[in-house]
């Protein structure tokens, strides 16, 4: 059934905020099953499963948004939707997810299940949207999983404590006043701040971190004519940590570099963050029983990529599971697949968490 839903889905992705037949699939499968979905913020879907009213809750969630890539991977069943591709697993996220549900539609089970499926993962933008209705009450975990090239195959991985980076989209500009280059002392030179900036990012690294961070710039655009003193200049980037405050120490070094700068060449700074989640922070008790009970791999290496089902750990104690898939190309690449056999594995798993008593393991 998995294999049905993932062929299904990867032929529809659609982008972040735009997942609207995603959305309908998802949908009309759990309405298919018996389940009861609700829309929430306009794409995302979650519906319960609910054994007895009064028993905890357990919280699956599946990211469903795909990506602005030209698919090139050769499948029978690749992308109908051109420039659109589901490079990062999103799909096989839920398909496993429906498979799962439907596999417990009935079952008299220790814990009611709320299963989310949510939209703008991409974006880090979609956890924020919806968390605040997809919470339950009783909630005393939250569970995510995502396919992950170069974990051997079928082999499932993770670790305690920050598995995956906070990530911030940042957007930095600089004000300055044109003037032509012959007399470029009457200007304030816009370009040149950002250039100074950005040539600040490393030592900005090294203040605020103890280099297991990023503070990246990806883009930089000044000017329009060749002989002008640019008044305006932005700069693209993300900023990837591990804790809380080490992110907040290279936001607060980013503020007073800019602001330096600025000072010396008479621009005025604009900083802004886009989106934007913390790190995926993994509960010790909830891997341990992972690791004892289910086989999962403890010892994962975390990676400065993010993800949002890191605010789900601000309402229950969570954890993101690695489902590899082996040597695959990479994630976010135009040749990205999800081998098919690894499908009834992460199903599986998800029944397995679904009977398993974790009341004892977080006591």
């Amino acid at each position: 059934m998995a294999l049905e839903h993932y062929k299904n889905l990867h032929k529809i992705p659609e982008v972040s905020e735009k997942e609207f037949e995603t959305s309908k699939y998802i949908y009309n499968t759990l309405s298919d099953i018996g389940y009861s979905p609700i829309v929430v913020g306009d794409t995302g879907v979650y519906a319960d499963l609910i054994t007895d009213k009064k028993l905890p809750w357990l919280l699956f969630r599946a990211d469903i948004d795909a990506l602005p890539i030209n698919e090139d991977s050769g499948l029978s069943y690749a992308s109908q939707n051109e420039g659109v591709m589901h490079a990062c697993g999103h799909d096989a996220h839920s398909a496993m997810l429906l498979a799962a549900a439907r596999e417990l539609y009935g079952k008299d089970l220790p814990y009611n299940i709320r299963f989310v499926f949510q939209p703008a993962e991409e974006t880090t933008t979609g956890a924020a949207k919806i968390i605040n209705t997809v919470i339950p009450n009783n909630l005393i975990a939250c569970f995510a999983m995502h396919v992950w090239p170069g974990v051997p195959f079928g082999q499932v991985a993770t670790k305690r404590g920050a598995l995956m980076a906070s990530s911030d989209f940042l957007k930095l500009k600089f004000y300055g006043k044109s003037s032509h280059c012959s007399c470029q002392e009457k200007g304030n030179n816009a370009l040149l701040s950002a250039v100074d900036m950005v040539s600040a990012f490393p030592d900005i690294n090294k203040a605020a971190t103890d280099n297991k961070a990023m503070l990246f710039c990806g883009s930089i655009h000044s000017g329009h004519l060749h002989n002008i003193v640019p008044d305006y200049s932005e700069i693209y980037g993300t900023i990837r940590t591990y804790s809380v405050e080490h992110r907040e120490g290279i936001k607060a070094l980013i503020e007073k570099t800019a602001h330096d700068i600025a000072n010396k060449y008479g621009t005025c700074p604009d900083i802004t963050y886009d989106g934007g989640c913390p790190p995926v922070y993994n509960n010790e008790k909830l891997v341990s029983a992972l690791a004892n009970n289910f086989g999962v791999q403890d010892n994962a290496t975390s990676t400065l990529a993010g993800e949002d089902f890191a605010l789900f750990g601000d309402y229950a104690p969570s954890c993101m599971l690695w489902l590899g898939i082996g040597d695959t190309p990479p994630l976010h690449n135009e040749k990205f697949f999800v081998p098919t056999d690894v499908l009834p594995i992460g199903t599986d798993l998800w029944l397995k968490i679904a009977n398993y008593n974790w009341e004892d393991e977080l006591s």
